[in-house]
């Protein structure tokens, strides 16, 4: 996993149906999916996805809950520490405001001006195994 490369995807979007489970080089909004999730009945929890080389952009703070996995992601730009971009909630129990993902799979994806928060073990791991550069 790496980080703090700038993004190289055209600023193009495409259409998407916020209730699919698989994404494919998509390329949108985090709150975007979101908000569609939730108007489309899917609920408060971005659930049981997978992003395939897809382009998602915030700004925005995703909440990384159980079973959620990165494989290949480009974190994006953190100014050499990964540690720029994460959020430890306050209380240890509630990340409000930040937008949920449960079971979900990040494969060859790239991130850009997205902030991460969860437990302490994933915030923990991503500090040790993702790598930085500048």
């Amino acid at each position: 996993m790496a980080t703090d490369q700038s993004p190289n995807r055209p600023v193009e979007t495409r259409e998407m149906d916020p209730r699919a489970t698989t994404f494919e080089g998509g390329h949108f909004a985090l709150f975007d999916l979101y908000r569609a999730n939730i108007q489309s009945g899917g609920g408060a929890v971005i659930e049981g996805r997978t992003f395939d080389g897809c382009f998602i952009e915030g700004p925005a703070v995703m909440l990384v809950m159980e079973g959620t996995h990165f494989e290949g992601v480009n974190f994006g730009p953190s100014g050499g520490d990964l540690r720029n971009m994460l959020f430890r909630p306050m209380s240890g129990q509630m990340a409000i405001g930040a937008i949920p993902v449960r079971n979900c799979t990040f494969r060859n994806c790239q991130f850009h001006t997205l902030g991460i928060t969860g437990g302490d073990d994933l915030l923990r791991r991503l500090v040790e195994q993702v790598a930085t550069t500048g």
